[in-house]
Formats: C-alpha cells, sequence, structure tokens
C-alpha cells in the first residue's frame, strides 16, 4: 500500500450506500479544491490495471461528472468489500497527486408526493446497439468477457445515448442525475452520454432522472438490452405522453422496435412496463401466467416467443396502444384496428384506432384471436432476436 497522504476514505459512507445498492456501487473521486489535480482521463488510465482475484474481467473506468470523477463497479458483494475497491482506488490515483475524498455517489431526487401523478413508459429496442442476455452476440458478434448487454463501440449505440443526452439537455429544469439506480450523480449536460456509456460499458445498465416542466423523466439501459424511457407527468400539467412520442419519433431511424404504455407513479422498471393482462376465457394457451385476479400474457416460458431479450420473451409485441415497426415488420392485424404515422427509415407509428378507451381500460388485451394475429404479424421481429 502506497502514500495516500491528503486522500480521505469515506467508509461510512460507502457502507451505507452499499447496503442500499447491493451489488453495484459508484465511487466519486472528490478533489478538495486543491491545484494540479489530475483529470478524469488521467484517473481512468491509473485504475486500468485494477483486477479483483474473483472477477478478473471486471472494468475500472473513470469519467468526469459535476463533483470530481465517478467509477461505476459491479460486483461489489459486501460493504467491507466496497471500502477495498475504495482503497485500491485510491492506490492507483495517490501518484497522480490527487488530494480529497473517495466516497460514494449518492445523489438522490428529493421527496416527491406519490398522489396526483401518473406516468407514460416506452419500451426501445435496437438489435445493433445491445446484445442479448444469454452473452450470445447478435450477429456473430465477438463476445466480451464482462457483464454488459450493450455495445459500447457500434455507430448504433453512441447515437442512441447522443439522443438521449441531447433530449435531457434540452428538457431538463433542475441538474441531472445519472449512474445506477442508488449510485446516481450530478452530471453536467455534456457528460451525460459518457456516464451513461460507462455504466453500459463496465455493469450493463444504466440510469437517468431530469426534471422537466411536467414532471420527472427517467430513462434506464436495461440489462436486457432495452431502453426504458419514462415520463412522470404532473397533475394540471400538458399531457407529457406527447412529448415522449415526441421522442420515439426523432429518434425512430435509431431503433428496430419501440412500444408505449402508461404506469403507475414511481421508477421505470421491467414489471410497470410490460406487465399486460388477458380476460380469462377456455381458449387462453396453458403457457400463460394466471395469477390471483388476471390471467398474465405470456410467461418468460413462451417458447414461441422467446428471442434472448427478457421483454420480448414476456410481452406480445403488437398488444400495446401505441408501437413503432421498423422496415421488416409486417402490419399488425386486424388492420382496422390501428391508425399508422410515416416516421424516418420506414419506420411507422402505430396507434390503437381509439386511444383514448384504450387508456381508459390500460388491463385490456385483444381476444383471442387477434392474439393468433399479433404473434404471426411479429414473427419477424422476434427472429432477429432467436
Amino acid at each position: 500500500m502506497g502514500d495516500r497522504t491528503g486522500i480521505t476514505i469515506d467508509e461510512i459512507k460507502i457502507r451505507r450506500v452499499n447496503t442500499d445498492a447491493l451489488f453495484t456501487q459508484g465511487f466519486l473521486c472528490k478533489p478538495d479544491g486543491g491545484s494540479d489535480q489530475p483529470s478524469a482521463d488521467d484517473i481512468d488510465g491509473a485504475i486500468t490495471g485494477i483486477r479483483m482475484p474473483e472477477h478478473p474481467d471486471q472494468r475500472f473506468h473513470a469519467v468526469e461528472v459535476s463533483k470530481g470523477t465517478a467509477i461505476y463497479v459491479h460486483p461489489v458483494m459486501t460493504p467491507k468489500h466496497a471500502v477495498e475497491i475504495a482503497t485500491m482506488i485510491a492506490d492507483a490515483i495517490a501518484p497522480l497527486g490527487f488530494t480529497g475524498t473517495i466516497t460514494a455517489c449518492a445523489d438522490r431526487p428529493g421527496p416527491r408526493p406519490r398522489t396526483g401523478r401518473y406516468a407514460y413508459c416506452a419500451a426501445i429496442c435496437s438489435v445493433d446497439a445491445a446484445l442479448d442476455n444469454n452473452e450470445t452476440p447478435l450477429f456473430f458478434r465477438p463476445v466480451k468477457k464482462n457483464l454488459d448487454r450493450w455495445a459500447v463501440d457500434s455507430p448504433a449505440f453512441q447515437n442512441i445515448v447522443d439522443q438521449i443526452a441531447g433530449w435531457a439537455a434540452a428538457n431538463a429544469t433542475a441538474p441531472i442525475l445519472a449512474g445506477i439506480h442508488f449510485t446516481m450523480t450530478q452530471c453536467e449536460p455534456h457528460q451525460v452520454a459518457g456516464v451513461l456509456t460507462r455504466c453500459c460499458e463496465d455493469i450493463g445498465w444504466a440510469d437517468l432522472l431530469f426534471p422537466t416542466v411536467n414532471g420527472d423523466w427517467y430513462v434506464r439501459f436495461t440489462g436486457e438490452g432495452w431502453i426504458l424511457a419514462g415520463t412522470e407527468i404532473k397533475k394540471g400539467k400538458d399531457d407529457a405522453g406527447a412529448s415522449l412520442m415526441r421522442l420515439l419519433a426523432d429518434s425512430a431511424s435509431l431503433y428496430d422496435y419501440a412500444q408505449m404504455s402508461p404506469i403507475i407513479f414511481g421508477l421505470v422498471t421491467p414489471g410497470s412496463v410490460m406487465l399486460q393482462r388477458a380476460t380469462p376465457g377456455p381458449d387462453l394457451p396453458d403457457n400463460y401466467i394466471r395469477g390471483h385476479h388476471a390471467i398474465l400474457v405470456p410467461g418468460p416460458g413462451d417458447l414461441e416467443l422467446s428471442a434472448d431479450h427478457g421483454f420480448v420473451k414476456s410481452s406480445v409485441p403488437g398488444i400495446f396502444a401505441i408501437q413503432v415497426l421498423g422496415p421488416d415488420h409486417p402490419d399488425l392485424q386486424p388492420t382496422d384496428r390501428w391508425r399508422v404515422t410515416p416516421l424516418d427509415a420506414g419506420r411507422r407509428l402505430v396507434t390503437a384506432d381509439n386511444l383514448t378507451e384504450w387508456w381508459a381500460a390500460p388491463p385490456q388485451a385483444p381476444p383471442q384471436k387477434d392474439l393468433i394475429f399479433l404473434r404471426e404479424a411479429n414473427a419477424a421481429l422476434l427472429s432477429k432476436w432467436a
């Protein structure tokens, strides 16, 4: 262990945050304001040699944030393990002349009321930007030796990240938080893309949160290779569903499929986005998941829909009131149920014919005969992940 004069390790906060965040951790190298502090690039170079004996393929990368330099790590097994990693970081950057504190990224949104709000969320999939959930590369892309699910070096991924970061910069009304849930930190608008990229590269997922005049926006890059973009709307404000549809339209050339759903208050999660229900009946397949008061369609074990992406496994693309279909996706059936708006790059925004009625009864599902049409219509889409 080398000389770490001038560096403090905030063990109490690191342990507390690790307890909340379980296996992920964001470490913040917070300078004390002294002169000649190392840059984020210098710190990035210094920590590249750090290796965990149990996880030799784990990467350590640094990225600039508002308060200093952040490093996101997974897995972090225990609070004691988190402190050990912080010590390794301190040892690596001490020769650079860093002085300040190694602590935990733990910026959190302020308290918000849980009444008078609702939300919309879009689930977006770009085949060329993501690796599948079984670490089998799409289009025979070389397998990466890490937990990542994102092809961070691909133009498709970079274009999506830049689009999302630009959306945040243009619409945020207060500080932007980025990183991993429970371990996010404030970012300047020009830093957002870097944080999202590093988190997706080193860990496999990333989170973004920023307030707007209508309510909070969330963006989550998931471990299954999907982007969840959601907006929470304050009572009495404009219907931000329209702004989410604009984001889908503006980004249409960058992805293959998207759907949009209403959700309840709270962080965007797989369950809040993709949960679907059907009315019980004699024609429902055996592989539908049956709950206490509803039947969920279909289950992750549905072989006809299995596509390695967790969300596709647990949903029927085409069952949603609003979706964007790629140029290779056939029209949804029956055609008189949908309104179609052409978008760039051959994409189509497909909206239920009576959207107000659909939103008024979000648990509804098409009749069984229409579900058969939807499965057939999505065969071409699903084959891209098979």
